[in-house]
């Protein structure tokens, strides 16, 4: 791993464990693993077990862009035809990229090529399941059309080296979900210890979900020379210097 490649991954890492609800935690994860892993869709569908019927349930596709979740939902309607259901069952993570299950041109002819991911131009897919504790917890999906190319050996590296820190976040999200208590600091808490205005706490806010200054940008819809004073604003007021430090706010 690079230089640059190394501290982009802790950066990712950082991000995803500071990330407190599964609300925070599933744009945030898709937004960083972009960062090392460029997709063209991505996904990340959850997983339960009914407690009296032990049935695999996946269910809620998060999806970015947004209405690739259609995609998925018709995925999880028909998911005795998916041939990679076997990586739900896995008690440990594990990664799988299409383009190395099956060589050349045999993928396209699966039945989720054909009837679902045609319509997108999917050329290839890796996946990953989410487990903690020997407990399915969820899949990780990211897509590719062909003008990307296939994911490389060191793209499927990357995303192997990030799966216990996912694994770790996830488990971590949902049982504070489940408990009905997200731990750490809430933007209330925040807005009023350092008195910020609706439109740093919502700028706050969606550093907290990982986005970018230009993902700011385009969800405001405001200027840069705004957001920027919005920034230093922030880092004034909260008595810092930089957008990990203001990340680091959460956990008090």
């Amino acid at each position: 791993m690079e230089k640059n490649d190394f501290l982009l991954y802790n950066e990712v890492i950082y991000r995803i464990h500071a990330c407190r609800t599964m609300e925070e935690l599933k744009p945030a994860l898709l937004a960083q693993v972009k960062l090392l892993i460029p997709y063209t869709y991505a996904s990340i569908i959850d997983i339960r077990v009914d407690p009296e019927t032990g049935e695999m349930i996946h269910r809620n596709p998060y999806c970015k862009p947004s209405q690739f979740a259609e995609a998925e939902q018709t995925w999880i309607d028909q998911i005795d035809q998916a041939y990679t259901l076997w990586l739900s069952h896995a008690v440990e993570s594990v990664v799988v990229r299409d383009s190395e299950l099956c060589e050349g041109e045999e993928r396209y002819s699966r039945w989720s090529y054909q009837n679902i991911y045609s319509e997108y131009n999917v050329t290839d897919c890796v996946q990953m399941n989410i487990a903690f504790a020997g407990k399915s917890l969820g899949r990780l999906a990211l897509y590719r059309t062909r003008s990307y190319g296939p994911f490389t050996d060191q793209e499927v590296f990357y995303l192997r080296a990030l799966a216990n820190h996912i694994n770790l976040a996830y488990a971590r999200c949902m049982r504070s979900q489940e408990e009905g208590q997200p731990q750490g600091r809430t933007m209330e808490e925040l807005t009023e210890t350092y008195g910020l205005t609706r439109r740093e706490a919502e700028i706050l806010g969606l550093i907290f979900q990982g986005l970018n200054n230009q993902e700011l940008l385009d969800k405001l819809t405001i200027s840069k020379n705004t957001l920027l004073k919005h920034l230093q604003n922030l880092y004034r007021k909260c008595g810092v210097s930089s957008r990990i430090d203001l990340l680091k706010l959460r956990n008090g």
